[in-house]
């Protein structure tokens, strides 16, 4: 089930719902599952241009900063500006290397539908999907994003209530214990976390 989170990073739900989304965060996420179906289903695009496609769209809803800040918890105020730069750019390579193959092949197989209930509390929502997987399982997954100017940021998802922040959290404060940061973010760029 863990492997699950960081596709869903990559890949977003591959089945476009017949629910109409009456939350503007809803609606962005349906919009997304949308676009990476699209990039997904497309032949004529080889599996590294699907990757690269996915990414770039990802760019614009993921918050990278935020979501590093949670998984790596409070030695993040430990970092210099340099040090959560690197990690940042780290982290994001690894995801997207540890799981673009995976995500994608899944997308073309998975349905996933955009639960009517979510969320929300101040400027922060849940949005809630669906996955059914070609071998029948179902997971339930949790799209939690903040709004800043019109766009619903992503900094977290949970399938099953599994957290993609406090699975990573755990490395990484291991980690830090035992190389520090700078021997952590190295870490990070070798790929040397175990895939979730």
């Amino acid at each position: 089930m863990n492997r699950l989170i960081p596709a869903i990073v990559l890949a977003a739900p591959v089945m476009a719902s017949a629910y109409a989304a009456a939350h503007p965060a809803q609606e962005q996420m349906q919009q997304n599952i949308d676009a990476v179906l699209k990039i997904a289903r497309n032949n004529a695009l080889s599996e590294a241009q699907k990757v690269k496609q996915v990414e770039q769209y990802a760019d614009r809803y993921l918050d990278y900063e935020r979501i590093s800040a949670l998984a790596v918890g409070a030695p993040w105020r430990q970092f210099t500006a340099k040090q959560k730069t690197d990690f940042i750019a780290a982290f994001k390579e690894m995801v997207v290397s540890m799981y673009a193959h995976s995500a994608l092949v899944g997308a073309a197989d998975a349905k996933v539908k955009l639960l009517p209930k979510m969320t929300e509390n101040a400027n922060k929502f849940d949005v809630f999907s669906e996955i059914q997987t070609k071998s029948g399982n179902k997971y339930e997954v949790a799209y939690q994003l903040y709004k800043i100017g019109p766009v619903y940021k992503i900094y977290n998802f949970r399938v099953d209530g599994a957290s993609l922040v406090t699975i990573y959290r755990n490395q990484f404060n291991e980690l830090i214990k035992q190389k520090g940061i700078d021997g952590t973010i190295a870490a990070v760029k070798a790929k040397g976390l175990k895939k979730q």
